[in-house]
């Protein structure tokens, strides 16, 4: 009898052990299918650029970024040096300062103000200078940003560019009508090495023009991947370039996280 009892013990614990594990095991399976083909991309980007923790754990973060923008003949329109300073957590403060011939600039934007100075006096302010604040830090934030409240996110599945790579081509669209984080409705693309998951470049619609951004190189900064050189070409709808209209390098990063 007791022995009768012993073997039924163990069979109803084997039955629950089995059956719990079974159980966890549908449960990761079922959130893993719940993600999006689109999702499943950007993750996997992020994952190679670093994590989204150690993205959500950066208290400042600081680059000097130096850009040059040229004409369709190939003459430079005009060059600029700029020093970028976000304080993010836990609270957010950000500086954008750059001299432009013997005039100094200055952006200040935190949660209650958006402004601009010229030595030292006030020029403009409000939602035209915290669009330029979001679309900065939404660039240099590629691919963690993608993953921002409100981002509506396409997969569009494998694409030849420029007739050459073929990736993962991903459509991000926004409304910052109902969103505050976001700066404009442009619609972008941006697209993924097809074997690895890194991101590669990026395409633009700023009406009424396209831009494909490519990044040539990354600095790899506390863990994490920023860009280090990119160019912007003047594209047509398909991504085919057209004239080479800027390009960017990006140096000096200096990050602190809050968990340190």
């Amino acid at each position: 009898m007791k022995n009768t009892q012993l073997s039924l013990i163990i069979c109803i614990s084997f039955c629950l052990f089995f059956s719990c594990r079974f159980s966890k095991e549908k449960e990761i399976n079922d959130e893993s299918s719940k993600k999006t083909p689109a999702l499943k991309v950007v993750e996997n980007a992020i994952n190679m650029a670093g994590t989204i923790e150690k993205w959500d754990d950066i208290a400042t973060l600081e680059y000097t970024k130096k850009s040059r923008l040229l004409l369709e003949d190939g003459q430079i329109e005009s060059e600029l040096t700029q020093r970028h300073h976000y304080e993010l957590r836990p609270h957010k403060s950000i500086r954008i300062s750059w001299v432009v011939n013997e005039d100094s600039f200055l952006i200040v934007h935190n949660d209650s103000i958006s402004q601009k100075f010229k030595n030292d006096n006030l020029v403009e302010q409000g939602d035209k200078v915290k669009s330029v604040v979001n679309s900065s830090l939404y660039v240099i934030g590629i691919p963690f940003k993608l993953l921002d409240k409100g981002t509506v996110l396409t997969y569009e599945g494998l694409k030849c560019l420029n007739t050459i790579d073929t990736v993962h081509s991903i459509n991000a669209t926004y409304d910052p009508k109902k969103h505050l984080n976001h700066s404009t409705q442009d619609e972008w693309w941006f697209h993924f090495d097809k074997n690895n998951g890194a991101y590669l470049s990026s395409m633009v619609y700023h009406e009424p023009t396209y831009a494909l951004i490519e990044n040539l190189s990354f600095i790899k900064a506390e863990g994490l991947n920023f860009p280090e050189i990119r160019k912007s070409y003047r594209c047509n709808q398909f991504g085919e370039k057209q004239f080479l209209r800027a390009e960017f390098w990006y140096e000096d990063y200096s990050i602190k996280f809050l968990s340190k």
